[in-house]
């Protein structure tokens, strides 16, 4: 059923698995390869469903590593799009949030990604800040 589907992304030696485990040393290895491409995507069902490929900076947001995030910006100078908001409330890094809120403004998918991680800090900081509501939606089975 899942043979097309290729979900060796995050086996070693990948720049995929760099980024989920923050590691800068490999990351930039990576980086410095003459095949490199800073546009790259990663289309996959292991993350959420936007039926879009993800760049690298919104896998970096994914995974709240903050180290491979700032080498993308400061070197490559990656966009920061509203789904690398969106993704830093599910990493949970507060400095990779901080930066992207510089760029981009909250939405509700920010508020759902904040509740799912259980994260009260940041659900708190949504509804103050910026007076995102809570929605919730009973699903009868």
């Amino acid at each position: 059923m899942f043979d097309s589907e290729n979900f060796d992304i995050h086996t070693e030696n990948t720049i995929y698995r760099a980024i989920m485990h923050n590691d800068l040393e490999k990351f930039i290895l990576f980086t410095e390869r003459g095949e490199f491409d800073k546009d790259q995507k990663l289309e996959s069902h292991l993350y959420p469903p936007f039926h879009r490929p993800f760049s690298l900076l919104e896998l970096c947001c994914y995974h709240g590593a903050a180290d491979c995030f700032k080498l993308l910006r400061t070197k490559f100078s990656s966009e920061i799009t509203l789904t690398c908001l969106q993704f830093s409330f599910l990493g949970g890094n507060p400095e990779i949030m901080s930066e992207c809120l510089k760029y981009q403004t909250p939405d509700y998918k920010c508020m759902e990604y904040a509740i799912v991680s259980h994260n009260i800090d940041f659900v708190t900081f949504l509804m103050n800040e910026y007076n995102i509501a809570i929605y919730l939606i009973l699903n009868h089975f």
